[in-house]
């Protein structure tokens, strides 16, 4: 076990979940620009354009120079961070482009915590300079947690979840 195996496992998780967010961004740019609108971001249309790329040099960076990579990550979802805080101590609760159009949930402070424990791997990956291959006692060690912390977010996502809208039309039980 290495710290710099365990720094770039956690910069290719990091770079893993910024490339899914960005491409998801780019491959419904009229989507994504309708929810930035919804969140209140100024120059919706820009902005959907232009934070997955942001996004997208963050993960080049991440698999190429990690610790320039982390620093980029760590800012990013530092501004996120405090943008979707505010948007939810306003009382916001729109869905969040966070994942472009593939997701859809509302705001909510799963993805503030989502963010911060991917801010943590980004922290994580500023102790190496270079890729490396990781050992497989590298990959237990930050793929577990990582696992763990998936899980309880989706839990936590769920039992914050409204009701489902019951089901109408042909096909549909009746009572």
């Amino acid at each position: 076990m290495t710290i710099a195996g365990i720094a770039y496992t956690a910069a290719v998780v990091v770079a893993t979940v910024f490339a899914l967010a960005g491409v998801a961004k780019l491959r419904d740019p009229e989507g994504t620009a309708t929810a930035f609108d919804a969140m209140g971001l100024p120059r919706p249309r820009t902005m959907a354009l232009f934070v997955p790329l942001a996004e997208l040099a963050v993960v080049a960076l991440l698999l190429i120079v990690p610790s320039a990579g982390g620093v980029g990550a760590l800012v990013t979802l530092a501004f996120f961070t405090v943008f979707l805080a505010g948007r939810l101590r306003a009382g916001m609760h729109t869905p969040c482009a966070c994942f472009g159009s593939s997701r859809r949930d509302p705001l909510s402070w799963v993805a503030v915590a989502r963010n911060v424990g991917l801010a943590v791997l980004a922290a994580a990956a500023l102790g190496t300079d270079r890729p490396i291959r990781p050992t497989p006692p590298d990959l237990v060690v930050v793929l577990a947690p990582v696992a763990l912390s998936v899980g309880a977010l989706h839990l936590a996502r769920r039992r914050g979840a409204p009701p489902a809208a019951p089901a109408s039309g042909p096909g549909a039980p009746t009572r």
